[in-house]
């Protein structure tokens, strides 16, 4: 066994980036005042919450959006659900590439006034385009003049996660907007880019949303504080009352947390052509490596979403007649920290919603690896995982001879 930790599960969360804890550190002892308060030491405060802000707005290129600072992008995403709806009949509409946080929120109003349908995905992990337009069509009236029918909707709310954390596969936000765009029925995008900051290209105003969250312990920020961008003028409906963020939301704001995400979000948004292209190589080479060794032991992996666009910090990899329940326990005790599926649900032994959506053959689903890189991810800690990935593939192959497939 080996003392040495090899951190792949960086999807999950991030160590911080010594800058952001550097920042957060200064902040807190510069700004601790509550920046609601009139004397200096609040003004003080409420001024570096205020730069926070105008700077995320500006990585984001949305300089004349909201932003609402929260706990993280559970709430986030809670809020965009519950605060952005139309009072009215409101269909809504997800999948099961999203948070739990997105789906329990549109099923908490899935009542008399509302209804929450799970749209289907397609066999590369992304939103069914056709399951989505017969969804448009038939909740909403089309631009081709087709009639609303019975008992439709008088608004839609369609929430779309831009990386699939479970998969790394990326959404076609095209496709979604096209589709959109053929319905006049108003719609509500709300979308999740909790995985994808830092990784791909994000300007808010071109991805056609109403809202997006996030949370900066993704990409090297602190935990304990999330994003909530809302398109200028759009109406809201506040959960938490309080005089705080425009009456938006409630609550004495994290100023110390809150520079730590600016900073960690204007580093990635910076930093984010080299890095991209620093894990794509990375990410390349040691899938090569494990699925070689792989087939060394007489194994089969298959690399989930090989055959679209991922993000180059996930690497899904399945290794049919494995058990990854049995795989992780003992790639941890080896110092080797992956994951079966996505942090939230780490304690369930249910499969990742998103792999049994993909409807892929049940030994996949039951094999599946999620492998996860990140700023502190380097060549040659790949390269001793790869050698405990193999040890125990060669152990569990014996094991389990027969199911080499």
């Amino acid at each position: 066994m080996s003392n040495r930790e090899i951190y792949l599960d960086h999807a999950a969360t991030t160590p911080i980036d010594p800058i952001v804890a550097e920042t957060i550190s200064r902040v807190q002892a510069d700004c601790f005042a509550n920046p609601s308060s009139p004397h200096s030491a609040g003004r003080r405060a409420h001024h570096r919450l205020d730069e926070a802000r105008v700077k995320i707005l500006e990585d984001f290129g949305c300089p004349d959006a909201t932003l609402i600072f929260t706990s993280g992008a559970t709430e986030a995403n809670y809020l965009a659900v519950h605060g952005l709806r139309n009072p009215e009949q409101t269909a809504f509409g997800t999948s099961q590439r999203d948070h739990e946080s997105l789906r329990n929120a549109a099923r908490s109003l899935a009542t008399h006034s509302a209804t929450q349908t799970t749209l289907p995905l397609d066999a590369n992990g992304c939103l069914c385009k056709e399951s989505l337009q017969a969804w448009l069509l038939a909740t909403g009236t089309s631009n081709q003049g087709r009639p609303r029918l019975e008992n439709t909707a008088h608004s839609l709310f369609l929430s779309t996660t831009l990386v699939c954390g479970q998969t790394g596969a990326v959404e076609d936000l095209s496709g979604i907007q096209r589709l959109l765009e053929a319905t006049t029925t108003p719609c509500i995008l709300h979308i999740d880019a909790t995985q994808a900051v830092g990784k791909i290209p994000i300007s808010f105003p071109e991805t056609g949303a109403t809202s997006l969250s996030f949370t900066p312990h993704k990409f090297g920020g602190p935990r304990g504080v999330g994003c909530l961008l809302i398109k200028k003028d759009v109406e809201w409906e506040p959960l938490f009352s309080g005089s705080q963020q425009l009456e938006m939301r409630g609550g004495t704001e994290p100023v110390a947390l809150i520079a730590g995400c600016q900073e960690a979000v204007h580093q990635v948004v910076t930093q984010q052509h080299l890095e991209v292209s620093r894990l794509a190589v990375l990410q390349e080479s040691f899938e090569s490596t494990v699925c070689e060794m792989a087939r060394e032991v007489g194994l089969n992996p298959c690399i989930l979403c090989k055959n679209t666009t991922r993000s180059p910090h996930i690497s899904t990899i399945a290794f049919p007649g494995i058990d990854r329940q049995a795989f992780m326990i003992a790639a941890d005790l080896d110092g080797l920290a992956v994951a079966t599926g996505t942090a939230c649900a780490s304690g369930s032994q249910e499969p990742s919603p998103a792999l049994v959506a993909m409807n892929l053959p049940k030994p996949v689903i039951q094999s599946a690896i999620r492998f996860s890189f990140g700023r502190t991810t380097h060549a040659s800690d790949l390269k001793t995982a790869s050698e405990k990935i193999y040890r125990i593939l060669q152990k569990s192959s014996a094991v389990h001879p027969n199911h080499h497939t």
